[in-house]
């Protein structure tokens, strides 16, 4: 998934968050834009966020895939070399 569309998905979650929430509160949904804008530039935020915690997340996962692997490995010649 892109960058973009995160950014775009989120924002459009917290433009439908702030009309659930005047909803809710029986208010005019038009009636402060200004609240619109604060919602989705924060959910995009997140948006964004959430993207790159993702990749950084799968480095994360490779890297102690490595280490287990190296680890089995030395584990494996330490037996070996004791059996004989």
């Amino acid at each position: 998934m892109s960058v973009a569309a995160s950014v775009l998905g989120y924002a459009g979650l917290g433009f439908l968050t702030r009309c659930y929430q005047l909803g809710i509160q029986k208010r005019n949904i038009f009636d402060n834009l200004g609240g619109h804008a604060m919602a989705m530039t924060a959910f995009g935020a997140l948006g964004y966020y959430f993207h790159g915690l993702e990749g950084r997340q799968q480095e994360l996962i490779q890297k102690k895939k490595e280490q287990i692997l190296e680890n089995r490995e030395r584990l494996a010649a330490r037996a070996s070399a004791a059996d004989e």
